[in-house]
């Protein structure tokens, strides 16, 4: 009973939820079980052991006390039966693929999906599995109707995406993909689950990079498959035994603890990204802001119907030129040139840089796009940053 309390608000479940205090002697914080294996008091009771059962561990590889806490956080969190935790958001992504897609089978996927999982699903999987993709810009839902066949096993969204920052319109495409049969997989690591929850939408598989918000130090890797159907969620804890993709308890402590702050910390970030993409907005020598909190964002009606807010990562285009971008990049002094994000720093990159132009078009952005994450060190500092960084060109 007291667990169901502590599931009827994010603010409980990241502190509180999945917790049995009783069980550790009454810490308030979780230990680390750091051990491989567990032992039993008889060879039968070994055999008998149900490794779905939350009070029973057999091996590291399979389950963990550590990693099953936070992955009881991470399920309440997104509304879902069960959430596996993986050692990295690719190995979540990847473990994803191999429980849908079969040998021959279809994946419409949006072209500015994660860069590293589109690799892998338009390399890896071909050659290995003989599947095919289909690429898909994936904000309007007629593309997606042309797109979706018989032979598509797997849609994979991304919404907001992480560069250009457009939407799909979530419930639409899961109509879609299960009149045919397809699962949908969509990654919220933008949103968290506190500004949107994608299996309440339709979606079949959630999936969360820990390295941002949910770690949110910049101290830890890991990935979460989050699922609604029971009897999914024991094939995706199969596929996670047999690929060995566990996060370590280490690891998942950390996020445990990173845990705790979530709902402080992203909104504060929101709070400042918003600020700032205001003031870019309004800024001469910028040509767009990607934001869906903006009401000028193209997508923003959608926004307002499938999210409930939006975290500190957004995009811009100046008008000038890839060096201008470049220059303003490289004058920045609180912002840091980094590739990833979530964590307390603000961060600034520019990932078409190196694209062709037309590969930049195709995903729908701009060699001289820049995406910055929002930091906590404070909006007046980032956006006088900022303000001196534009002033260089």
């Amino acid at each position: 009973m007291e667990q169901e309390f502590y599931k009827t608000s994010p603010e409980l479940i990241t502190t509180h939820y999945g917790e049995e205090y009783e069980r550790y002697y009454n810490a308030i914080i979780p230990p680390i079980y750091m051990n491989s294996l567990n032992i039993f008091p008889n060879i039968d009771a070994y055999f008998d052991a149900d490794k779905f059962d939350k009070h029973t561990y057999i091996y590291g590889r399979v389950q963990n006390p550590t990693v099953r806490i936070l992955e009881e956080k991470v399920a309440a969190l997104e509304h879902g039966c069960a959430a596996y935790a993986f050692a990295s958001g690719m190995a979540a992504a990847t473990t994803a693929v191999q429980s849908t897609v079969t040998a021959g089978g279809n994946i419409v996927c949006v072209r500015n999906a994660y860069g590293p999982l589109a690799n892998y699903i338009s390399t890896h999987c071909p050659e290995t599995m003989g599947t095919t993709v289909t690429w898909v810009i994936g904000d309007t839902v007629e593309e997606f109707k042309e797109a979706i066949t018989g032979k598509t096993q797997l849609v994979i969204l991304e919404s907001p995406a992480s560069v250009t920052f457009t939407l799909q319109d979530i419930s639409a495409v899961c109509e879609l993909a299960h009149a045919v049969g397809a699962k949908v997989y969509i990654d919220n690591t933008f949103c968290t689950p506190l500004y949107q929850n994608p299996l309440d939408l339709g979606a079949d598989i959630v999936m969360h990079t820990a390295s941002k918000y949910m770690g949110g130090h910049s101290d830890v890797i890991g990935g979460f498959l989050a699922v609604k159907d029971p009897e999914f969620a024991h094939y995706v804890a199969d596929k996670r035994e047999l690929l060995g993709g566990i996060i370590g308890p280490m690891e998942a402590w950390l996020i445990i603890r990173g845990l705790r702050t979530l709902t402080v910390r992203v909104p504060a970030h929101a709070e400042a990204a918003l600020k700032v993409a205001k003031f870019l907005e309004n800024h001469p020598k910028v040509r767009k802001v990607n934001y869906p909190a903006l009401e000028s964002f193209p997508q923003h009606e959608l926004y307002k119907k499938q999210m409930r807010g939006c975290t500190g990562l957004l995009s811009f285009e100046i008008e000038g030129t890839k060096e201008q971008a470049k220059q303003i990049v490289n004058s920045l002094k609180v912002f840091k040139i980094g590739v990833s994000w979530g964590g307390f720093e603000s961060l600034a990159c520019m990932p078409m840089l190196r694209m062709t132009d037309e590969k930049a078009a195709w995903v729908g952005g701009d060699q001289n796009t820049i995406r910055l994450h929002i930091g906590l060190e404070g909006v007046d500092a980032l956006i006088a940053d900022l303000d001196d960084a534009l002033a260089n060109i």
